[in-house]
This record gives structure tokens, sequence and C-alpha cells, in this order.
């Protein structure tokens, strides 16, 4: 489309790479789509299956895989002890304690020290 000086009935075409019309009114502006945000956990999955076996009081482990259960993923006493402990290591670091790679609870402050 070739540029026009002025824009007859405000009929203001822009360009189709966005940007202003040829007459200085801005038209349409391209935007880029929010880059998705990936989840990080706040410790190990290994570990976090260790708080969540330490959560159960039955027999057996109750992370072993079962294939007789046939109930959905979020009933399952597996996925329901991961979300327990996820809770609990979120509450623990919003307290401001930390569980170290050897699992070793501290607080923040002193992690942050042994690390400096």
């Amino acid at each position: 489309m070739p540029p026009r000086a002025d824009c007859p009935g405000g009929d203001h075409r822009p360009p189709a790479t966005g940007g202003s019309c040829a007459c200085g009114m801005v038209t349409r502006v391209l935007s880029r789509k929010p880059q998705p945000v990936v989840p990080v956990p706040l410790v190990r999955p290994d570990l976090r299956d260790v708080f969540a076996r330490c959560l159960y009081d039955g027999p057996g482990d109750p992370l072993a895989p079962d294939a007789t259960d046939h109930r959905p993923d979020e009933m399952r006493m597996s996925t329901i002890l991961r979300r327990r402990a996820e809770r609990m290591l979120a509450a623990l670091a919003a307290a401001g304690v930390v569980v170290t790679a050897a699992g070793v609870v501290m607080p923040a402050e002193a992690d942050l020290v042994r690390a400096a």
C-alpha cells in the first residue's frame, strides 16, 4: 500500500509491520507474547519424597506405584503426600528455614554464611 500524506475520513491504515499511519497516528502496536514461567521445585524430588514418606504412618511404601489403584492421580495417597510435603517445605522456606542438598534443615542465615 503506498503511503498517504493524509487519511481521509479517519481511514488510518497502519503498515503491516505495525507502527503508525502516514499521518502520524499510532494505529497498531505489536507486542510479544510473554514467555511461559516454568515452576522450579523448592527441593529435589527425592528429598521431597523423603518428607512425604515421613508424613505417612501406615504400612508399606505409600509412594510405590500401584497397578491395582484405579483412582485418578489427584486422589492417590502418593500424590496427596507429595503435595503435603511440598506445602510443608514451602512453609519452612517462608519461615526462613532451608533444606540443604544433604537434607539438613537449618536457618537460612546459617546457609548463607556457610556458602560465603
